[in-house]
């Protein structure tokens, strides 16, 4: 595997994660709230890039506006939907002829959602970690989520537990982590691989 800097609509710093051999398939994946330390590097997203490069995927990362090397500034998730828009349009230009994925963790999937709501398409569509609730304790407003979309969730996640997902999105596949709390919460080194490990687990596309 290797890493190659990105520099998506010319606004947004990202990187890419390329397999050993020819990849098949190529996943953008966005990443958790900024405010509470959310960026393309966290452990997690990190996992879960590895886990779709050891599966011959390309994996694009990259941070949300006014997020480490991007430029503009965050809005609270006004217009970062768009961000998600802008990496898709990057990883099809680099796989043209290749399905593409999307992944969103926390906020990155609240933002994933929101954007395809609005007309965005891609092959595969995973929600890590959806946020039923806000850092504040109030209801997010949510768009659908489309029939057979895979979420994951950690089991006692206190913005969205697997029970409550199920109950909101019938119709969706979801996916528990045994885990306690919210899968933004620290985690020591060894129990963190084994979490990275099982979400990334779940990310999954039908691949020719």
């Amino acid at each position: 595997m290797r890493e190659e800097p990105q520099r998506i609509d010319g606004r947004l710093e990202g990187t890419l994660r390329v397999p050993d051999g020819e990849p098949r398939a190529i996943v953008v994946i966005a990443h958790p709230l900024p405010t509470h330390g959310g960026e393309m590097r966290n452990p997690l997203v990190a996992g879960i890039a590895r886990a779709c490069a050891e599966r011959g995927w390309d994996a694009l990362r990259f941070n949300f506006r006014g997020v480490g090397a991007s430029d503009g500034t965050w809005t609270g998730g006004r217009d970062e939907a768009e961000d998600v828009g802008a990496a898709v349009a990057h990883a099809r230009g680099i796989a043209a002829t290749r399905p593409v994925g999307l992944v969103g963790y926390s906020f990155g999937a609240l933002m994933a959602l929101r954007w395809t709501s609005r007309g965005g398409h891609v092959d595969a569509l995973v929600l890590v970690g959806l946020p039923l609730r806000s850092v504040n304790g109030g209801e997010n407003d949510l768009p659908p989520v489309a029939d057979d979309t895979c979420i994951v969730a950690a089991e006692r996640d206190q913005f969205g537990t697997p029970a409550e997902l199920r109950e909101r999105f019938p119709r969706a596949r979801i996916a528990a982590i045994r885990r306690r709390g919210s899968l933004l919460r620290r985690t020591p080194r060894r129990a963190a691989a084994t979490r990275d490990r099982r979400a990334g687990a779940h990310v999954r596309m039908t691949v020719p």
